[in-house]
């Protein structure tokens, strides 16, 4: 069960502090309870009082009798770039809020003992869709990343991409310090900060939750199925997703075994000699392996020619993409689940 803790932000720029306060507070999954001050006298008697567990205060309002105070962590919001206590963590206050949290999560993921885990309780199962074809340059990602950013709009979503060159950061204009392959480590290392280390480390878009797939696939490579399939159900476990998209490529070792723990598989194909001739083999496969299941969960998908896709996937809700999605693969997948 959650236990929401104290974050207090404080700042006398008052726009600011609400402004962060906000993006925190839509993130609804962070284990805290947010105070906002303005005013040293509020702070002051408020922290005398109640048990503050993380205070984010700017560096303009900073002062040294605040470490008097019982509270567990520090952080100082620095606007001039200085050091003004090497014993605390300082964040750059003048970024996105979105860096902001991934910074105090990174913290946090740090200072927090072992045994800290975060766990929820959730009125149903994540449903994991996989997403897989053997066909190549069928908008395979495209069609994943629109899925997960419409499906995003009305429940909670995470976007998992396994490609060895997906493209992502360039089609997005980021630049990610953390991928997926962080995170499958960090796990394997210590697993009860699993929470804090995947906060630390998720991108946003239209809504859409997303680790960043790996920037060298062989990091990825050698993970075995049951591993993926182990970080699956932990991340059930300790969010509030309600959809798991994963992108899925050969690269990934046992393929087979990820594809039978998913609840839908989503498998794109054209209607050419060589796609057809490529989609026979793979089930052919699947049947001579004994993995029926994949085949009986699989749902085929013929896409149109598009006369317009976006080239910015933040824009991809709006495409025509869009619209063959929430017109065949909404009803499929929203009246069943």
């Amino acid at each position: 069960m959650l236990d929401k803790k104290i974050l207090a932000i404080f700042d006398c720029e008052e726009s600011y502090a609400y402004r962060l306060m906000d993006f925190i507070g839509e993130k609804e999954k962070l284990p805290f309870e947010i105070q906002i001050f303005t005013r040293a006298e509020s702070f002051f008697s408020y922290a005398e009082k109640e048990e503050i567990e993380c205070l984010l205060i700017a560096e303009s309002v900073y002062q040294r009798k605040i470490e008097n105070l019982k509270i567990a962590h520090i952080i100082i919001l620095s606007e001039t770039g200085e050091n003004i206590n090497r014993a605390l963590c300082h964040i750059n206050k003048y970024q996105s809020c979105e860096k902001i949290v991934q910074e105090i999560m990174q913290y946090y993921a740090k200072k927090v003992p072992e045994g800290s885990m975060v766990t929820r309780n959730k009125n149903r199962k994540m449903i994991i869709i996989g997403i897989y074809t053997p066909v190549k340059r069928c908008l395979q990602t495209t069609f994943s990343f629109t899925l997960g950013q419409m499906l995003a709009r009305q429940s909670k979503t995470l976007y998992l991409n396994f490609e060895a060159y997906s493209g992502l950061g360039r089609m997005l204009n980021r630049n990610f310090q953390s991928d997926i392959s962080d995170l499958a480590y960090q796990f394997s290392c210590t697993r009860d900060k699993l929470f804090y280390h995947m906060e630390s480390m998720i991108e946003t878009v239209n809504g859409l939750d997303f680790i960043p797939p790996a920037d060298i696939y062989q990091n990825i490579m050698g993970i075995k199925g049951h591993a993926w399939i182990d970080l699956f159900s932990e991340i059930e476990q300790i969010s509030e997703y309600e959809y798991l998209i994963l992108d899925l490529s050969d690269y990934l070792t046992d393929l087979w075994e990820i594809l039978q723990h998913c609840d839908y598989i989503y498998t794109i194909v054209r209607d050419d000699a060589l796609a057809r001739a490529k989609i026979e083999q793979y089930e052919t496969i699947l049947e001579h392996l004994e993995y029926e299941e994949i085949k009986s969960k699989s749902r085929k998908w013929t896409l149109p020619i598009f006369k317009q896709i976006p080239m910015q996937f933040e824009e991809l809700t709006y495409g025509d993409l869009a619209g063959y999605i929430k017109r065949e693969v909404f009803p499929d997948l929203l009246e069943e689940t």
